[in-house]
């Protein structure tokens, strides 16, 4: 008897030391320490368990539920033989009466059903919560800058803007006046917008250098709400316009600018004309400057993506889709305007699918409608991430409510999904589908290293 005594003193002892230690986790999880599943004290457990290397108490038949004979075949109430290696549901069969479910009341759920019971598992973790980074990120600001074509051609030219052979026909350049201020205005409050024009309003109508003055700088730098600005440094609707086609050096002002653009919003390019680049300065004479066709273009627009990240969307107004012959006319010779805007459109990074890979306007409506899907495609959808993932493909991009799937050979311009655009994951590029959700909703959500 005395002995029974002083085992039962013990064990009493013993749960006096459980109650008042606050610090132990199992113990404020609702599982008293020394009996089945509940945690050792000192190493030692009630009689008939035996302090296992987890520090639970287990039956030393191997079993922890409210069998001591530790039988293996599975008790439904013996929570710990669940096998989390099935899943979050536990039971790889899909019965739904088997691991964690939302009925608190559910025997081998995520957490302790009351601190008196005994038969609840351990709070279960999967992954690294502490890795584990929920990033809410906005579509970034981007600095834009219209490159367009002011040469003599756009306001002599005219087209039958509207398809309606009743109306007369009007300039080429009274559209685009209509439609680019209509397309700036609904985007200047998110983004940074900006006017390179080619040649300058300085240029003449000679067939001399004077037809190819263009600034070093934009008429308009990019800034938000800039409509007006550029309202104001566009000719009038009704302008008649002078000048050769100087494109390589309105490029040069552009990204001269876009410079300077700040390191965390992103950079971009719509070229904008109606004819073959001229004005080269590497022309051997005043010829040369007119009759001879700026190869530079296509370098110039490639390097802005391949090296610096800068696309380039290209729109072309009532292009002929037919080579030029060798006259001294001012427009270069052999040359095919519709070829020339396809290998810019290439360049650029920002091609369109199909045959034409510019954006080709025909009429007023449908250049209104390629003004405002060159933007679209040139906008940042670009997203700087606060870290670097310490597993790459585990990272998850969700906009919108839908999550996009990684493709590290994702061609950006037909399809759908994220992939990233640095060699140290920092950054990821969204595509498609993917980048309208962005530019819609105005943020997406990144997880990095989440389980």
């Amino acid at each position: 008897m005395p002995s029974v005594s002083i085992r039962l003193l013990s064990s009493i002892s013993l749960l006096s030391l459980a109650c008042t230690n606050d610090s132990d986790p199992l113990d404020s999880a609702g599982i008293n320490p020394g009996f089945i599943s509940g945690a050792c004290i000192q190493g030692q457990c009630f009689d008939g368990l035996v302090c296992q290397g987890n520090n639970l108490c287990m039956s030393p038949g191997g079993g922890s539920g409210g069998d001591p004979s530790g039988d293996p075949s599975g008790d439904p109430t013996d929570g710990s033989t669940s096998d989390t290696s099935a899943g979050p549901g536990g039971d790889p069969s899909g019965d739904p009466t088997s691991g964690p479910t939302s009925d608190p009341t559910v025997t081998g759920g995520p957490g302790p059903t009351s601190d008196s019971d005994p038969t609840t598992d351990p709070p279960m973790t999967t992954g690294e919560p502490g890795n584990c980074k929920n990033l809410q990120l906005d579509a970034p600001t981007t600095n834009l800058i219209f490159v367009l074509d002011r040469s003599g051609s756009f306001s002599v030219g005219t087209w039958d803007h509207d398809g309606n052979p009743g109306t007369p026909a009007v300039s080429k350049w009274s559209s685009l006046h209509k439609t680019l201020t209509a397309v700036i205005g609904k985007y200047q409050a998110q983004h940074k917008l900006g006017l390179m024009m080619f040649p300058s309003s300085a240029a003449t109508a000679d067939y001399s250098e004077g037809a190819c003055v263009t600034n070093g700088s934009p008429e308009v730098a990019p800034a938000l709400n800039s409509a007006a600005a550029i309202g104001a440094a566009l000719p009038a609707a009704n302008a008649t316009l002078k000048g050769a086609t100087p494109m390589a050096r309105g490029l040069d002002g552009a990204l001269s600018s876009l410079d300077s653009a700040p390191a965390n919003e992103a950079r971009a390019m719509v070229l904008i004309g109606d004819g073959s680049p001229n004005c080269s300065d590497s022309a051997p004479n005043v010829e040369g400057l007119f009759e001879v066709l700026d190869t530079s273009v296509h370098a110039i627009v490639g390097a802005a993506w391949s090296n610096d990240q800068i696309p380039t969307a290209v729109v072309g107004v009532g292009l002929l889709d037919s080579y030029s012959q060798a006259l001294k006319d001012g427009n270069p010779d052999n040359t095919n305007p519709v070829v020339e805007f396809n290998t810019l459109a290439e360049a650029g990074g920002r091609p369109r699918a199909g045959a034409a890979k510019f954006y080709d306007a025909s009429d007023e409506s449908e250049l209104g409608a390629y003004l405002d899907e060159a933007v679209r495609v040139t906008l940042g959808c670009e997203l700087i991430l606060d870290d670097t993932p310490a597993d790459p493909t585990a990272t998850r991009v969700t906009v919108d409510g839908t999550n996009y799937a990684y493709s590290p050979n994702l061609n950006c311009s037909t399809g759908d999904g994220w992939v990233y655009t640095d060699g140290s994951n920092s950054r990821v590029r969204l595509c498609g589908a993917a980048c309208e959700g962005l530019l819609s909703s105005g943020s997406a959500q990144v997880d990095l290293d989440c389980p």
